[in-house]
């Protein structure tokens, strides 16, 4: 039920940029996925795709575990998505152990299969953990041990951090669909909605919603 209302919610949104009626103007206060992509993001997917997805996430949340599957599922299934998942380890040093790892896998080339892999594990980041999972993936383990504590992987971490708290992200996931905003994890089927809206032009409104079903 509570999709089915988050559903008529937005189509209300819709309708109503269609008829110009009650709508905001096109733009007013609009916050794009894609304004939000700087260049040295990570961009998965289809880098040229036509619809941008923008998540912030923490590899230590559950509900960004599970959007994060829903997106994969996305992803694999439509190829104009362009997916720039951006950690914000807001929940402890865990998180920061997570980011860490990220930033560290990803010099050596294997960001995605390191994503991939912390967001599917169902314990948190250790020390352990992360050495026996750069292990699994075939990196060069003394290298990613010393990486993750570089003094610009620390930085970069920090970068992620500051960046989601000058736009105001205290909790997460929160996702960013073309020029809709989702706080918190929603179902497969209303994101796929989601997505399908903001490949049609008049879809310029912002849809701000929270649905952890």
């Amino acid at each position: 039920m509570r999709a089915q209302r988050w559903l008529a919610a937005v189509a209300v949104a819709v309708m109503g940029v269609i008829g110009g009626a009650t709508a905001a103007s096109p733009g007013a206060g609009v916050v794009s996925a894609a304004s939000l992509v700087r260049p040295g993001d990570v961009v998965l997917g289809n880098p040229n795709g036509s619809i941008t997805i923008v998540d912030f996430y923490d590899t230590s949340c559950a509900p960004c575990r599970a959007m994060n599957r829903r997106i994969e599922r996305l992803i694999a299934r439509n190829k104009q998505i362009r997916y720039v998942p951006i950690d914000v380890p807001i929940l402890g040093w865990q998180s920061k152990l997570g980011a860490q790892a990220l930033v560290a896998a990803r010099l050596q080339g294997r960001f995605d299969a390191m994503h991939t892999l912390l967001m599917s594990q169902a314990p948190l980041p250790t020390l352990a953990l992360l050495k026996a999972d750069a292990a699994q993936l075939g990196m060069d383990v003394p290298r990613f041990m010393r990486d993750m504590t570089r003094p610009a992987t620390i930085r970069a971490v920090d970068a992620s951090l500051q960046r989601g708290a000058a736009l105001g992200i205290d909790e997460v996931p929160m996702v960013y669909v073309g020029q809709s905003r989702i706080p918190g994890a929603m179902g497969y089927r209303d994101l796929r909605w989601l997505v399908r809206q903001a490949q049609k032009p008049e879809m310029s409104q912002v849809a701000t919603t929270r649905d952890h079903s």
